[in-house]
C-alpha cells in the first residue's frame, strides 16, 4: 500500500463592512470580514509538479469565487449574512439582530450529519459484524446517531433563543453596510 500526500491551498479575501449598533447606537467603524475557501489535491509525491500546483491554485480561486458569490447572494437577496461578518459591537460587545439569519440557516446541518453518520455506522454494523449481536449493535448505533442529532438540534435552538433574547431589547433593527465593490472582480467572474 503506497502513501499519498494531501496538498492544500487556501485562498481568502477581505471584505470591508460596518454597522450601526442596535444597542448602543454607535457606528462600528470599518471592520473586515475575511472570506476563505480551500482546495485539496492528493498526490503520491511530497512536492507537486508545477502544472498541478497551478491547478490547485485555480481550484482554490474557483472555490473562493463561489464562496464570495454565495455570501453576496445571501446577503443581498435573503438578508442572511455569512458568519464571517461578525455581529459583535466593538463598543458594547452586544450582538446584532441581522446575524440571526445565518444561525437559523445553519441550524439543521449538524443534526442531519449526526443522524446520517449514525445510520451509516448502523448499516456497517448490521452487514459487517459477524455475530448474533449485529442487529442490536446496529439499532444502538442508529439510536446514538439519532440522539446526537436531537441533542445538537436542541443546543442550536437554545443558542438561537439566547441570541434572540439578547437582541430583542434593541429598539431599532439595522443592517450592515458591506463594501462589495472591494470584491467586485470576483463577483464578475
Amino acid at each position: 500500500m503506497g502513501t499519498y500526500y494531501v496538498h492544500k491551498k487556501t485562498a481568502s479575501i477581505d471584505v470591508p463592512y460596518s454597522f450601526q449598533c442596535e444597542q448602543c447606537m454607535k457606528d462600528s467603524g470599518m471592520l473586515i470580514a475575511t472570506i476563505t475557501a480551500q482546495a485539496e489535491m492528493n498526490s503520491n509525491f511530497k512536492k507537486l509538479e508545477d502544472k498541478k500546483v497551478e491547478k490547485l491554485n485555480e481550484l482554490a480561486h474557483k472555490n473562493l469565487v463561489s464562496e464570495v458569490k454565495s455570501a453576496h447572494r445571501n446577503a443581498t437577496e435573503k438578508h442572511i449574512y455569512s458568519k464571517d461578518f461578525r455581529d459583535e459591537c466593538p463598543y458594547c460587545r452586544k450582538p446584532q439582530s441581522w446575524a440571526l439569519g445565518a444561525m437559523k440557516n445553519d441550524m439543521l446541518s449538524t443534526p442531519i450529519v449526526c443522524v446520517i453518520l449514525g445510520l451509516i455506522v448502523a448499516a456497517g454494523c448490521y452487514f459487517f459484524v459477524e455475530n448474533d449481536m449485529n442487529v442490536l449493535i446496529a439499532i444502538g448505533s442508529a439510536g446514538i446517531g439519532l440522539a446526537a442529532g436531537v441533542i445538537s438540534l436542541i443546543v442550536n435552538f437554545v443558542k438561537i433563543g439566547a441570541k434572540k433574547k439578547q437582541v430583542s431589547a434593541a429598539g431599532q433593527k439595522n443592517l450592515p453596510v458591506i463594501e462589495w465593490n472591494a470584491v467586485q472582480n470576483l463577483l464578475n467572474e
